[in-house]
């Protein structure tokens, strides 16, 4: 209830128009008595009693206010014998009444009737007001929920080359509408993969929301994805809306959607093809634009022959299909991750493991990873919230790990070490050559970095065997700069065979 100044001695009250309060005014806007409905049966609302008082319909002719006796005998001042005329304003949004304000004056009808104008647009207002918080509120909630705690959650560490092609499709199929399925096991980065596309993408702008399909059952499912409204089930007591609403505009990022139920897999379906939902226990059609990124760690193909997955479902949703390898097929990835992650767990825990001794490494290098990337972050956390100095000690590596890393370095215990040097980071290994050149001779900067430009222009050119487009391209520079570095350094190359002479004019 709000109260107006005592001056003017009103007071408002936003009603629903079955069961909500009705209040009365007196003639002088001084008193004022309160009614409420109870299946249509008007109650006075006095300290300690309700009195019944008559009946009245929404719409229906409302008589004077003298004419209820009862109204009259409660009334806590005097209430004139001139007639009181009730107006009633029916509070609407749209074609759909939701409210009723009613008030009585002893004036002009057209002055009072001002007033309960005024009085219902600024009602409105609140009711949307009210509306829009409750709306909001809700929406924070689902968006905070899809937030993760990565410390750069759009970038992919990798030196891998197929790692490098795959995150060039998935740039690729940002720019564009399409629907994305990326499959790879538990742990490989479907979610990074998801984020990236979208952070590259039109809608990088608007929100990105994740669902878990695995982890809800299906009726929780169906609610969490489409919304419900009040009634559709048990514990249903208001509408909400589903992350299809939510992201409206973004991207929504759908993981182990091999998981998702029959009728579930229906009504995504129709999302695809029409572009519009049904919030459950509704028929009403919503339509929404969202981009759909799905992750499985399953064989979906497998999933459609067991007739587990919709066959048409399937081919909606793998329009791109990209594939994240394991880590165990880029193990080059290994010594980078380890580095992140050292780094990103030092800080959250104030340490300071900078240290990994090389049979560490090798040991690290060595072990499959079932769990992929995630379980190797498991590990390095562990690592540096146990570690009793500086360094990452043999001790902290799992037992498991250590275990079958030793049975594999008995086996190539002198091929290992040339592994694990070609697994290094490169920016590590070019660090490294700098400073052992720096040592060797008198550093000249201008000499040295006309020497690496040569390197480079070189393995560029021999890798594309001379075409002087691509090589270009790969040294990311145009045709003309490369053609005048070539004159510059006297360098001669013949298409197809890549340079002739490298150390002329060297």
């Amino acid at each position: 209830m709000h109260t107006w100044p005592t001056r003017v001695g009103a007071v408002l009250q936003m009603l629903d128009p079955a069961t909500g309060p009705r209040l009365i005014f007196d003639r002088l806007w001084q008193e004022c008595l309160t009614w409420k409905t109870i299946g249509g049966i008007w109650l006075q609302v006095r300290p300690g009693h309700l009195t019944p008082s008559g009946t009245f319909q929404v719409g229906e002719p409302i008589p004077e206010v003298e004419e209820i006796a009862e109204l009259a005998t409660a009334a806590t001042a005097p209430i004139h014998t001139d007639a009181l005329p009730v107006i009633a304003r029916q509070l609407r949004d749209g074609n759909v009444p939701i409210a009723t304000l009613l008030v009585s004056h002893h004036d002009a009808e057209d002055a009072a009737a001002f007033v309960v104008d005024v009085l219902s647009r600024w009602c409105m207002d609140r009711l949307r007001l009210q509306l829009e918080v409750s709306e909001l509120s809700e929406e924070n909630h689902v968006l905070r929920g899809s937030l993760t705690p990565t410390v750069r959650s759009h970038e992919i560490l990798t030196v891998s080359g197929m790692m490098h092609s795959l995150i060039a499709s998935a740039v690729r199929a940002a720019a564009s509408s399409a629907t994305v399925l990326i499959q790879g096991e538990t742990g490989t980065g479907k979610e990074l993969l998801a984020r990236l596309i979208q952070t590259h993408s039109h809608r990088a702008h608007k929100p990105m929301v994740s669902v878990n399909a695995g982890a809800l059952s299906p009726t929780l499912l169906e609610s969490e994805l489409f919304g419900h409204v009040r009634g559709a089930f048990t514990g249903a007591d208001h509408d909400r809306k589903g992350v299809f609403e939510v992201a409206n505009g973004g991207t929504l990022f759908l993981d182990e959607v091999a998981e998702i139920g029959p009728e579930a897999q229906v009504r995504l379906l129709r999302v695809l093809q029409e572009r519009c939902i049904n919030r459950v226990g509704d028929h009403a059609s919503i339509p929404v634009d969202v981009r759909i990124i799905a992750a499985t760690h399953r064989d979906l193909v497998k999933e459609v022959q067991a007739g587990r997955f919709r066959e048409d479902l399937f081919y909606r949703l793998n329009v791109v299909n990209l594939v994240l390898p394991p880590l165990r097929e880029r193990p080059e990835d290994i010594p980078l991750l380890v580095n992140h992650f050292l780094q990103q767990y030092n800080r959250q825990n104030y340490k300071e493991v900078d240290e990994i001794p090389r049979q560490v490494l090798e040991m690290l290098c060595a072990y499959p990873w079932p769990g992929n990337v995630r379980e190797l972050e498991n590990c390095v956390q562990k690592a540096v919230v146990l570690a009793p100095g500086r360094v990452f000690i043999e001790e902290l590596v799992p037992p498991t790990i250590r275990s079958y890393a030793d049975s594999v370095l008995r086996d190539q215990r002198g091929a290992m070490p040339m592994v694990v040097q070609a697994r290094k980071d490169p920016q590590v290994e070019l660090q490294v050559a700098l400073e052992r050149y720096a040592e060797a001779v008198a550093p000249d900067i201008g000499r040295f970095l006309e020497q690496a430009e040569r390197i480079l222009i070189a393995w560029a050119l021999n890798r594309e065997r001379g075409i002087k487009l691509r090589a270009a391209k790969a040294l990311g520079i145009n045709r003309v700069t490369l053609d005048r570095k070539l004159v510059e350094y006297d360098i001669h190359v013949k298409r197809g065979h890549g340079i002739i002479d490298l150390a002329k004019g060297a």
